[in-house]
């Protein structure tokens, strides 16, 4: 049932005035049972007003509340109800702030958060950070090969290759197969012109990823002689065949350093020499080969004694002399007995024995090596029929002395 607000009379549903004080009825929808005391403080002011009686003389009135305008009073019932909601608000508050704390402090120890920090900081162009997540990630799990790779790429794209060297050397270490290291490695090594650690590279790393340093096996040149000893000058001929350049010495020094380009054969035509060839190919990125060595000893000999037909004799008929010359040498002769020299008479076709008795002295002479034969020495001896006998007592220093 609901009740005057005034006067406190039981009203009817539906009424619209009070049937005792005959005011207005004030529909309250929502009754608050912490107002208790106010509304028994109104009806019973508004029962005395309609009664007409009066409050005791006597009787020392309340002190009235000082009111301010705007300002809602609560009760202390309703301040203890706020005061545990706040307090309620605050322990939430506090609780959500360590929750937070505890989160925050999980990703910064989980390896995987960073690394999701790291590639999704990465797919955004954020370079710094996402190396500085990867970082975290590293410090995390210091065993991560693919953490290295990707902070390995990230160094390389800010130019920090002494960071990014470190890194892709720490993976073929671990791993002599990984070929995405070693790509990494043999690029940096390419920028900074370091075609030694690139052939260092290739030796450490799996023969699975010999074919990453094609460019950089380099084929020695191949050489026409074996090594050896020879009686005779020789023609080196060398060959790259790939059609590298070719840089060589004979003094058994670095061709790398001191090396003449070849351009055509190589004459080892000093005698009594040893030569110590040595040679490398270097290709369009300028690598060169292994060097490809070989020692030549050349000792050619004196010609031999010359051979003379006839051997001497003596003749009583007109008679010519011939005289076997080996290739690359010449004969020189003399009829008096001295010993023969370049300056003597040049043998160019067979020669006539002169009357007398006389004395054949041949020597060969190598043009090369510019080496004298032992000297033939054969006694001819030729009268024609009007020679006188005192001419058979000429000696042969006479005829020198001519």
């Amino acid at each position: 049932m609901m009740k005057c607000i005034y006067c406190g009379e039981e009203l009817k549903e539906g009424s619209l005035y009070c049937p005792k004080c005959g005011k207005a009825v004030q529909i309250v929808p929502d009754y608050n049972i912490y107002d208790d005391d106010y509304l028994n403080q109104v009806l019973t002011e508004e029962s005395q007003k309609i009664s007409g009686s009066r409050p005791d003389r006597n009787k020392r009135p309340a002190p009235a509340e000082k009111k301010h305008p705007g300002k809602k009073h609560l009760d202390p019932r309703q301040k203890k109800i706020i005061f545990l909601v706040l307090g309620i608000v605050c322990v939430l508050i506090f609780a959500l702030l360590i929750l937070g704390a505890a989160i925050r402090s999980n990703h910064a120890n989980s390896f995987d958060y960073q690394v999701g920090l790291a590639e999704k900081a990465q797919k955004a162009g954020d370079t710094k950070n996402a190396i500085a997540c990867y970082e975290n990630a590293l410090a995390l799990d210091k065993n991560s090969i693919e953490v290295r790779l990707a902070l390995a790429e990230l160094y390389t794209e800010e130019k920090d290759y002494d960071s990014a060297l470190v890194l892709y050397q720490e993976v073929i270490r671990a791993d002599r197969k990984n070929r995405q290291a070693c790509k990494g490695l043999i690029a940096i090594y390419e920028k900074q012109n370091n075609t030694d650690a690139i052939l260092s590279l290739s030796e450490a790393v799996d023969d699975s990823l010999k074919d990453l340093f094609a460019d950089y096996q380099v084929e020695g040149p191949q050489f026409s002689l074996k090594s050896g000893s020879f009686e005779n000058a020789q023609i080196l001929q060398m060959l790259s065949t790939k059609g590298y350049e070719i840089y060589y010495t004979v003094d058994g020094s670095d061709p790398k350093e001191r090396g003449l380009r070849y351009t055509e054969p190589v004459k080892l035509d000093e005698n009594n020499k040893t030569y110590t060839v040595k040679a490398v190919c270097k290709n369009e990125k300028g690598v060169y080969s292994e060097v490809t060595e070989a020692n030549y000893k050349i000792s050619i000999p004196a010609p031999d004694e010359p051979i003379v037909s006839p051997d001497g004799g003596d003749f009583g008929v007109e008679t010519s002399v011939t005289i076997t010359v080996p290739d690359g040498c010449s004969a020189y002769y003399t009829w008096d007995g001295s010993t023969p020299t370049a300056a003597s008479h040049l043998y160019t076709q067979p020669i006539k024995v002169p009357e007398g008795n006389n004395i054949l002295s041949v020597v060969i002479i190598d043009h090369t090596t510019k080496l004298s034969s032992d000297v033939y020495r054969g006694n001819f001896i030729y009268y024609s029929q009007d020679y006188t006998a005192e001419d058979d007592i000429d000696d042969p220093a006479d005829n020198a002395e001519e």
